[in-house]
């Protein structure tokens, strides 16, 4: 930084046009390469079962979002240690699949009343009790069932949370129906790791920044797995200049790109003299204090 201050004093300012021109260089240089124009939010489902994975998740950064399975074994802790890193933290509330695969305890299933789909959501809350919003696990029979996902979108504006559709089937109303109950709903964009293999994961995060600059935004998910947890470390520590990462509760809150801590060179208000002939005071002109 003491070179770029020496470089920009007004000794090496020579008459009102190099002034111009230095200043927007110098404005050039300290803005150009910082201007994010997308968004990537990368949601981590499945905490609560393994403790290695999970602490490695959790020592992934803050905007990361983790989705915890009510009935995992260890989701109350998980739940306390995301909140108090200030980590969003969303249900990932098991629900029928097509395929009749078993899901784990307190899960939705078609046919349920409203009072039955409120007492799961209830206890789930109970459970992940700093969740700012839900995913499903699963859930391809689920989401594209009409009644159910109405009286599940009723049930999460009762305790003000946010859907995130996990799309895992092409046919699902759950964002219709969470429009149509008032509940902000976002869809899930790129799975990191339908496939384990690490240069499919990795393949498929490349794909999630590309599509993040080709629309402005793209939501992944993942899971705490060995090769998807080592993709991460190295591509969210690699980010294009453009790509910014954050949380799933800045998208549902639809909150502004914050741009990055600026560089900051602070110059005294007094207008100072070029350095040739006839030395005229400068407003633009700072002296270094």
């Amino acid at each position: 930084m003491s070179s770029l201050v020496r470089l920009f004093t007004p000794k090496r300012v020579v008459g009102k046009a190099n002034v111009e021109k230095t200043l927007f260089f110098l404005t050039a240089l300290l803005l150009s390469p910082w201007v994010y124009s997308a968004k990537l939010a990368i949601v981590i489902d499945d905490l609560g079962y393994h403790p290695k994975e999970d602490a490695q998740i959790l020592a992934l950064p803050q905007a990361v979002s983790v989705a915890i399975i009510p009935a995992a074994p260890h989701a109350k802790a998980r739940n306390q240690q995301a909140h108090q890193q200030g980590r969003d933290i969303l249900i990932h509330m098991p629900m029928e699949t097509v395929s009749k695969i078993k899901i784990e305890g307190g899960g939705l299933h078609l046919g349920m009343t409203q009072e039955e789909v409120n007492q799961r959501v209830r206890t789930a809350k109970n459970i992940v009790s700093n969740a700012i919003g839900m995913n499903n696990h699963m859930g391809s029979a689920a989401t594209a069932d009409v009644p159910l996902m109405t009286k599940l979108m009723t049930a999460l504006r009762e305790h003000h949370l946010f859907f995130l559709d996990s799309r895992t089937i092409g046919r699902s109303v759950a964002g219709k129906m969470a429009k149509e109950q008032g509940v902000r709903a976002l869809d899930r964009h790129i799975f990191l790791d339908d496939s384990d293999a690490f240069a499919d994961v990795q393949r498929q995060f490349q794909a999630a920044v590309q599509y993040a600059q080709k629309h402005g935004t793209a939501i992944a998910i993942g899971h705490p797995r060995k090769n998807t947890i080592a993709v991460l470390q190295a591509g969210i520590a690699n980010l294009p200049s453009d790509v910014q990462l954050v949380s799933m509760g800045s998208l549902w809150r639809n909150e502004k790109m914050v741009p990055p801590k600026p560089f900051i060179f602070l110059f005294s208000a007094t207008p100072a003299p070029t350095s040739a002939p006839p030395y005229e005071n400068v407003p633009s002109l700072r002296g270094v204090p």
